[in-house]
């Protein structure tokens, strides 16, 4: 029976009045006593609330915001460890890619009769981890090129540059500071690529990047992560197959390969490469990477 909720908001972005409605009907549905509401206050604010969540008993905790704002609420419950504390996602970020591949939009009067149904969906989470630390996704991890993208997206958002612009910006603009690491990638053991690393994307989703099908057929629920593998590849390379990325068919490269598993060990030989989780930056150097199957239960809705 899920009789307490949490209402984690990302104070970071103006909330359209739509969602004021939803909030009332939350509350209206478990009381206000029952109800608690959270707008973050701060970077990383959102993991805070979430794991404080276990100790006030909370059952399902709404997250209004964008894939970085679920990427610190997922982290948050799993840090606590209980696996009880369900989860709904309400988009409200820029890019949305987790839930724009996934179909999960929201609109007025959707959530109340989903929670009345208790229509929940079990959903796999990729882990991260380097020798001192670890790091929760729900979307994509990648090594390389998206992380030294996701930095310089960080530093323009802080000058003021903001939208779906930033992002192609952004993009084009690490063609030009990015360096390739030389890298060695191992799957299970067996050694799967040496050389010059523009980027390796492990996939829970399909999407990210504001709209880039990087694994098309990737699926949070099959206990598995899909691996896109863009070796030694070129600005040109990309400009010549941003439609297929924004179709969702996978490049035909000598460079570029897809497989799938349930980890993967990435070591870093020569250079640096930056790792960014759900767009959030996580660190650089070697890393490990694996699937957890039925980490979390999201609503659908």
């Amino acid at each position: 029976m899920i009789a307490k909720a949490l209402i984690i908001i990302n104070n970071r972005k103006k909330l359209p009045e739509i969602f004021n409605h939803l909030i009332k009907d939350l509350l209206n549905h478990f009381g206000e006593d029952n109800c608690t509401i959270a707008p973050t206050e701060y970077y990383k604010h959102s993991i805070e609330l979430a794991r404080m969540s276990a100790s006030k008993n909370i059952d399902i905790i709404f997250a209004i915001g964008g894939d970085g704002t679920f990427n610190e609420v997922i982290n948050g419950i799993l840090d606590t460890g209980k696996t009880n504390i369900k989860l709904c996602l309400i988009p409200n970020g820029t890019g949305n890619d987790f839930c724009r591949a996934e179909n999960i939009k929201y609109t007025p009067n959707c959530i109340i009769p989903a929670l009345k149904r208790s229509e929940f969906a079990n959903c796999d989470v990729g882990l991260a981890t380097q020798s001192d630390k670890k790091r929760y996704f729900l979307n994509i991890l990648d090594i390389g090129f998206g992380g030294c993208a996701t930095l310089l997206l960080d530093r323009q958002r802080k000058l003021g540059i903001k939208g779906n612009l930033s992002y192609s910006i952004a993009i084009l603009r690490t063609f030009f500071y990015f360096k390739k690491p030389i890298v060695t990638i191992t799957t299970e053991g067996i050694e799967r690529y040496a050389g010059k690393l523009m980027m390796l994307a492990a996939c829970n989703g399909s999407t990210f990047a504001n709209g880039l099908i990087i694994f098309p057929g990737a699926k949070p629920n099959d206990e598995k992560l899909g691996f896109a593998l863009l070796g030694d590849v070129t600005l040109w390379d990309y400009l010549r197959n941003i439609g297929n990325l924004k179709k969702g068919v996978r490049i035909k490269h000598k460079n570029i390969t897809y497989f799938e598993g349930s980890s993967i060990s990435i070591k870093i030989n020569d250079g640096l490469a930056p790792i960014e989780t759900d767009g959030e930056v996580f660190g650089f150097g070697d890393c490990d990477v694996s699937i957890i199957p039925n980490a979390i239960s999201i609503l659908k809705y």
